[in-house]
């Protein structure tokens, strides 16, 4: 009587431990993708941290569209108003998280490559130029703003979702792109800047 009872009372530990094995590797895995659907959301390029350090290699080297477009000020920024000067040109929104996630670091970055001669440019893509103005004033953001309100002046670029980064050499051509958030003030993204910059 009391060997069956063991065996039962044996049989039923193990059947609680694999219960609460399963639960505990079903909640685990669980959590793992939604922590990986947070990196999406948030602007990770395929949840991989070591794109955030990385450029894309532009093929073919294309000529970068026109570009004309009035900034903040009313002043109109043309493309070939920086002939001769590498440009980063960086398509984002208000409306757009991972976009405002990286304007410090674009900021930052822009102060370390102003002296290399590097041109930063931020385009805002159906923005209101008024909620455009209080995040600048929020986000301590300097380089230029360019509005364009109806996208149409986007829609040359080629990219379908923001934020999207080119950087433009000095003969205007599209070097290096960017599709998604990047910390832009790393010494790996600077570094290649500032090498572009030398270039002839």
């Amino acid at each position: 009587m009391n060997q069956s009872v063991g065996k039962s009372d044996g049989t039923t530990a193990t059947t609680d431990i694999s219960i609460r094995w399963q639960w505990l590797t079903g909640f685990v895995l669980t959590s793992l993708l939604a922590f990986y659907g947070t990196l999406l959301q948030a602007g990770h390029p395929a949840g991989d941290s070591m794109r955030l350090f990385q450029l894309e290699q532009a093929t073919p080297v294309v000529s970068a569209p026109g570009l004309a477009l009035p900034g903040l000020d009313g002043t109109m920024h043309q493309l070939s108003d920086y002939q001769g000067q590498v440009v980063v040109i960086n398509f984002w929104s208000t409306w757009c998280a991972p976009c405002r996630r990286e304007m410090p670091a674009l900021e930052k970055a822009w102060q370390r490559l102003k002296p290399a001669g590097v041109v930063v440019l931020a385009v805002a893509m159906q923005d209101d130029p008024e909620m455009v103005r209080r995040f600048l004033q929020e986000s301590g953001v300097t380089f230029p703003i360019l509005l364009d309100q109806d996208g149409k002046a986007s829609q040359q670029w080629s990219f379908s979702g923001i934020p999207a980064t080119f950087v433009l050499d000095k003969r205007s051509r599209i070097i290096y792109r960017a599709m998604g958030l990047r910390e832009w003030d790393s010494d790996e993204i600077i570094h290649r800047l500032i090498e572009l910059a030398e270039r002839e």
